[in-house]
């Protein structure tokens, strides 16, 4: 297994305030920060409950206790996101409670126009065991993440810091019925769009200002034959499993390397992927998230959020799923993604070790 911070540092993410008494610290404000735009007063109101839920967020994730020989039992961090403006139902959120049953999928209604849509109910958090053939008993520290810009990413990094997990794997949707797609990597770039709120809008611009140019494409870490391998053949047990009407290997159908950039992928997913993987990249570097662009005087204007030591090994990805999964499908996905962890953690034990993912040979092109 990888390295893992110590029991004091692992609980030492810093995440600051700027604007309330936290100093100006290492990183100056930058004109090409991503930031969502604060300028109506509805965007603003959003904007201030959204930093003020992740400056005050207490990780809900400590590290589980030893196992029988005294040596910690591999854990793992799974995320899916939930609901998205009206659709109260996400089916990466829903698939990772089912993973997790301790997780409750936070069914929410979309506020009435002209009100704020708070984060703190869209959030669900929760641990829980998996049995893998291959790894034995694996903690899980599953989350279910407001469609936020920032914020998603902010609350994992906090749960990462806690949890220390030997694996990362954050889910989102794409089309209706696809192959999986493992994502090798993200790009420093926000899109110009609203967030799940209907109301913050990213301005075009990179996630992390200060990265360098040549962290433009930041890869993914993974083991990505072995996961691929395990993933195709749990889809090919489930692939007759019915749901009104559809087989389950007519929505899933295959598993495919992503590549990277691409401007499809752009938005809330490659938010929280870059962000999320820089961080774990640098240990110590504080990263500014959750800018205003119409900041007042006295008020937030932004979060500082860092990382210690210990997440640089640390494989971590991202996979797309069919937004139509549901029902029976729900079921046979967690497996699937059972089989992907599995897969990942023995080859830590046994190898082969992740790798970087390249831009070369992707099954799904990047258009970068």
């Amino acid at each position: 297994m990888v390295a893992r911070p110590t029991s004091t540092a692992k609980f030492c993410a810093a995440v600051c305030l700027f604007g309330l008494g936290c100093g100006d610290a290492s990183i100056a404000s930058s004109e090409d920060d991503v930031k969502v735009n604060t300028g109506s007063e509805l965007a603003y109101r959003q904007y201030r409950a959204n930093v003020e839920f992740a400056a005050g967020y207490a990780p809900r994730c400590a590290a589980p206790a030893l196992g029988e020989d005294g040596v910690p039992r591999p854990r793992v961090l799974v995320t899916g996101f939930g609901r998205f403006l009206e659709n109260p139902k996400n089916a990466t959120g829903m698939l990772v409670s089912e993973l997790v049953p301790e997780l409750e999928y936070p069914l929410t209604e979309a506020p009435p126009s002209g009100q704020i849509d708070p984060p703190e109910p869209q959030l669900a958090v929760a641990t829980g065991t998996l049995e893998l053939s291959g790894s034995g008993t694996v903690d899980v520290c599953a989350l279910v993440l407001p469609v936020f810009w920032d914020l998603a990413a902010v609350l994992v990094a906090r749960e990462i810091a806690a949890f220390s997990p030997d694996l990362v794997i954050m889910n989102g949707i794409a089309g209706s019925a696809q192959p999986l797609w493992l994502e090798l990597g993200a790009v420093n770039h926000a899109a110009a769009l609203t967030d799940g709120s209907g109301v913050l809008v990213a301005e075009a611009g990179p996630i992390v200002a200060h990265a360098s140019s040549d962290a433009y494409a930041r890869p993914n870490l993974l083991s990505w034959d072995a996961v691929r391998t395990g993933a195709e053949a749990a889809i090919g047990e489930h692939a007759g499993t019915v749901e009104a009407g559809a087989a389950f290997g007519d929505l899933v159908t295959g598993v495919r390397l992503a590549g990277y950039p691409r401007a499809s992928n752009t938005y809330l997913c490659n938010n929280t992927t870059y962000a999320v993987g820089y961080l774990m990249d640098h240990a110590d570097e504080a990263v500014r998230l959750l800018e205003p662009t119409h900041g007042k005087e006295g008020e937030p204007m932004g979060l500082e959020v860092a990382l210690p030591p210990g997440f640089e090994a640390t494989p971590r990805v991202f996979v797309h799923w069919p937004s139509s999964l549901d029902g029976a499908h729900l079921v046979s996905a967690a497996s699937v993604l059972a089989h992907v962890i599995d897969a990942q953690l023995v080859a830590l034990a046994e190898g082969p070790l992740p790798v970087r993912g390249d831009t070369v040979t992707p099954d799904l092109p990047g258009d970068g």
